[in-house]
């Protein structure tokens, strides 16, 4: 087989493959315009609908917005029992705004507020506030969703995993700091809370040390962590 004939072929099945995959988008979206939902998700949706957002994104996200909006409406005007089908769509429309332009910070506040508090749907709340670690420079989603993962699920490996990775977002507050570091004395003690807050002291320029400082050495004399170092030095 010549090269030329090879560089066919091989072109060929790039646009089989491709077929293929689009015919299977195809199916996925024709699936969500029929009954929109979570379930109806897909990375195949996941991608046509990034690629519906075009060159504007966040308009495309607006849209979503408004149409969340409107769901919203129907979930407050709704009986009890009809709600569970509204909140499968909102979650589905807040994930479309996500993707459509995974910088949009409305998607996730909209998360936060009412896919997490008000709708009770605590594990998606966490995935979408998670996939937000990405995209933002911004430590704000990742905190919600650690707080969500201690209060709501009393997960604390996962609250504390989150909370590490809003840690290293630049604009981290003195607060997230405290959070993060709080879950890990209750779940591994002081002497491991010091150690972290004294990892996370190495990475930070010097001029925004002093508050972490000032909370080691609260931690190194506080009544709670001298009452397990004095356990530690009884045994």
């Amino acid at each position: 087989m010549n090269l030329k004939a090879a560089s066919i072929m091989g072109g060929a099945a790039c646009l089989l493959v491709f077929a293929i995959s689009w015919g299977k988008s195809a199916a996925d979206f024709s699936q969500l315009h029929s009954s929109p939902s979570l379930s109806t998700w897909s990375p195949g949706i996941q991608l046509l609908t990034r690629a519906w957002a075009g060159a504007v994104p966040g308009l495309a996200a607006d849209t979503s917005i408004l149409k969340i909006f409107d769901i919203y409406d129907r979930i407050r005007t709704s009986p009890e029992h009809d709600r569970d089908k509204w909140w499968d769509q909102l979650s589905f429309y807040l994930h479309k705004a996500q993707s459509m332009d995974p910088y949009f910070k409305d998607a996730y506040r909209l998360t936060e507020g009412l896919l997490a508090y008000e709708g009770k749907r605590t594990y998606e709340a966490i995935g979408l506030l998670s996939a937000s670690e990405k995209w933002l420079n911004s430590a704000d989603p990742l905190i919600a969703a650690s707080s969500l993962a201690h209060y709501d699920l009393n997960d604390d490996k996962l609250a504390i995993a989150l909370a590490t990775k809003a840690i290293n977002k630049p604009d981290a507050q003195d607060l997230t700091i405290g959070f993060a570091t709080s879950l890990i004395r209750q779940n591994s003690g002081c002497r491991e809370a010091i150690a972290f807050m004294y990892s996370r002291l190495k990475l930070l320029p010097e001029r925004y040390r002093q508050g972490i400082t000032n909370r080691i050495k609260r931690y190194q004399h506080s009544k709670i962590c001298a009452r397990e170092n004095g356990r530690t030095h009884a045994h």
